[in-house]
């Protein structure tokens, strides 16, 4: 059999993330990656313990950390912890307005710093580091897909068991009995259980066997980039 095209559409930068914050769970779960996350370990310090905190209760106290880095125009007031609102006038002379912006925020910068616990003579920079996370959607376009990762989670719970008409079979099961899912209808790669029934040998998944071998590799690699540092 040869294996199917459609990929499930990912859009926003939430999604992304989400993508990432499971690598990273995966990563702290497994002693594989333990070398490279000791040394990514102030990268990653302000993430936290991920081991069994879910997605959206740790989204709540940490989406600051995906805010864009930037000076903008804004007509709301944001409430990251990381940044603070100004009303500057406009028939003010620009080097004063500058001056006074520099003036509010380094002491701004000096009591977040203080909030987070940090000797600030001890850093050669007051800068929070905001934004280190930050990535554009297109860095993971046609890179990484939801539902590899879905495939690998199955491929560790099973052990880490051989690639073939077996463990296919098994993901397309688990797959199916999540109802409300799109992996459900558009799983790349994943023959339906009819074709189980009709083709009963490795031989006839050889296609899809080895897009599924690839996939799983793809998502090695991408987890030992995260467990790095970088995503994807």
């Amino acid at each position: 059999m040869s294996p199917q095209s459609i990929n499930i559409s990912m859009r926003s930068k939430k999604q992304h993330i989400r993508l990432w914050f499971e690598c990273l769970q995966i990563c702290q779960s497994d002693p594989q990656y333990s070398g490279n996350l000791k040394r990514s370990k102030g990268f990653y310090e302000e993430w936290g313990n991920l081991t069994t905190i879910k997605f959206d209760d740790w989204w709540k106290d940490h989406k600051y950390l995906f805010d864009e880095v930037m000076v903008k125009e804004v007509s709301k007031v944001s409430h990251s912890p990381n940044t603070i609102v100004l009303s500057i006038p406009l028939n003010e002379n620009v080097s004063t307005i500058i001056k006074d912006v520099k003036r509010i925020v380094e002491q701004k910068q000096s009591v977040r710093l203080d909030e987070l616990g940090e000797d600030q003579n001890s850093r050669k920079s007051k800068s929070l580091g905001i934004g280190k996370y930050s990535f554009t959607q297109k860095e993971i376009k046609g890179l990484f897909h939801y539902q590899n990762l879905e495939m690998y989670k199955i491929f560790l719970q099973l052990g880490r068991p051989p690639i073939n008409r077996n463990f296919l079979m098994k993901v397309r099961k688990s797959f199916d009995a999540r109802v409300r899912s799109q992996l459900r209808r558009t799983m790349v790669n994943l023959p339906q259980m009819s074709d189980f029934e009709r083709y009963k040998t490795n031989g006839d998944f050889e296609d899809v066997i080895r897009s599924v071998r690839r996939s799983i590799k793809g998502v090695e690699k991408t987890l030992t980039n995260v467990s790095k540092g970088r995503f994807p």
